[in-house]
């Protein structure tokens, strides 16, 4: 791990003697691709991030025979001068293969701490979800066998010793929530870990669950758990996916992005979009107390929230249908998230991938996902699939071998220019596996680690884009926490 301090070190003090100017090429850039700095005026924005190794591969508790490797990952805060991430665990065996790894099989979530980007998470992970088999009430005929395959995890946490504006000693210091999906899946072959496919149509089942956290300064640990239907957490709404990032403090309470549709009577679909789900804690639980949508019902999922310096909230989602899915959109509140307008939308920019807003420490807002690329290599058999009744191939819009930031201009109403987050074949070679690589599910905070610095935090997963049994996960495969350089003072998150 001492390449990788000395990498960090290096970058980052070379980025401060520079004061913002332009750091030329660094590893992991093609030749004449500059991770070259974003800020509009001088003395802030964002200017390189670092390149590591993973952070976490294999989780402790893999069963013999098993390959299980964590994925994506989502910092936050849990005390002064120490971290946490929420860990998503993916199955690597028997998935889909010869095929793409795209099903999306998971095995559960972890909580990991961390104080320290030079090293790897020392302290053991907590484990908190794993699947779970249990009868669908949806299928035909009811009540056939299911696996409950969940996926990762989000939610808020308020530090130990945090402190209100006034000083005094925030109220619910010391304990978050966590929420992840559970979705009915066939039992499949009993001789392999992985299993069918996804109950559909009618047949479809979901669940949610809500974890209670608290952290006394040497452990964290579960308090509660419960697990609820989508349509039971919000009057009025159901609440099915979650967003990319953690929740913001809002006073006492906390906001999360989460994906949302109204509850109909029906029985008819209903169509959905990204919104902001309120937490509050009352009777010693976190509890979701109102929803508001900002995207309307377009289909947008996996959305993200940060409060901009002068307190507006900022808010951005996947996009879905048409031009949406390849577009960087950032919606903005001036009331306190009441109502939203639409401030950027630029087309034909990113792939079809996650996307998420984020904040450097210094306070800039950056976008974080990967550039619309058409790949220059022969695109392997296996993804020549045609797009249309005339055989054509798609030939682009989906890779995510690298992964760009762009930050927003000083008054929120266009993109700077993009940064190099991450080339993974000019790092790494292409993927073993002949087809290609992945970086993807960026989701970063502003945190607090034991040097006493605020450090913008960012974690992304890294993995060859086809995975099976045949075909063991290359040492890159995991869950990355990289640090997002920017050029001002840093402002803390929370007051402790």
């Amino acid at each position: 791990m001492n390449a990788r301090y000395h990498r960090r070190e290096f970058q980052k003090r070379l980025t401060l003697l520079l004061g913002g100017a332009s750091l030329g090429t660094f590893p992991g850039c093609s030749p004449g691709e500059e991770s070259s700095p974003g800020s509009g005026a001088p003395g802030h924005g964002v200017l390189s991030v670092t390149r590591g190794e993973p952070d976490l591969t294999v989780p402790a508790d893999v069963p013999e025979g098993k390959s299980w490797r964590y994925g994506l990952i989502f910092p936050f805060q849990v005390a002064p001068r120490m971290a946490a991430a929420f860990v998503n665990i993916r199955i690597r065996n028997g998935v889909m293969a010869p095929a793409r790894s795209g099903d999306d099989y998971e095995v559960g979530n972890d909580v990991v701490l961390f104080d320290d980007l030079s090293r790897p998470p020392s302290a053991p992970a907590v484990p908190v979800s794993r699947n779970h088999e249990q009868a669908n009430p949806n299928s035909d005929p009811p009540n056939q066998p299911a696996i409950m395959v969940k996926y990762p995890m989000r939610g808020g946490f308020v530090p130990l010793g945090a402190k209100n504006p006034d000083g005094s000693p925030h109220p619910h210091a010391g304990t978050g929530f966590g929420i992840d999906t559970g979705l009915a899946r066939h039992p499949g072959d009993p001789k392999s870990e992985h299993g069918g496919g996804m109950y559909e149509d009618a047949e479809h089942y979901q669940i949610m669950e809500v974890f209670q956290f608290g952290y006394d300064g040497s452990q964290f640990r579960v308090t509660g758990e419960e697990r609820v239907l989508p349509a039971e957490l919000v009057s009025g709404w159901n609440i099915s996916n979650g967003g990319l990032t953690n929740a913001i403090p809002d006073g006492e309470d906390l906001l999360v992005g989460m994906h949302a549709s109204r509850v109909a009577g029906t029985g008819e679909p209903v169509p959905g979009g990204s919104g902001v789900l309120r937490w509050q804690r009352t009777n010693g639980a976190w509890r979701p107390v109102s929803y508001v949508p900002v995207t309307g019902t377009d289909g947008s999922t996996e959305p993200s929230l940060i409060r901009d310096t002068n307190g507006d909230l900022l808010f951005s989602a996947r996009g879905k249908g048409g031009t949406r899915p390849h577009a960087i959109r950032v919606w903005r509140s001036r009331d306190g998230g009441e109502t939203w307008e639409k401030i950027i939308h630029v087309v034909g920019v990113i792939s079809s991938c996650p996307i998420t807003l984020n904040q450097a420490a210094d306070g800039t807002p950056y976008i974080a996902s990967n550039m619309y690329l058409v790949p220059l290599d022969p695109i392997p058999k296996r993804f020549r699939i045609p797009a249309d009744d005339e055989g054509r191939v798609r030939g682009g819009g989906w890779t995510r071998q690298k992964l760009y930031l762009w930050p927003l201009n000083d008054d929120r109403t266009s993109l700077e220019a993009p940064i190099l987050g991450r080339h993974c074949k000019a790092e790494f070679g292409p993927a073993p596996s002949g087809s290609m690589w992945r970086v993807d599910h960026p989701s970063s905070a502003t945190v607090q680690l034991a040097d006493g610095n605020w450090h913008n935090v960012m974690g992304y997963r890294i993995h060859d884009d086809v995975e099976s049994h045949e075909l063991p996960s290359p040492p890159q495969t995991g869950a990355y926490l990289e640090e997002v350089i920017s050029a001002g003072e840093p402002i803390p998150t929370w007051s402790f």
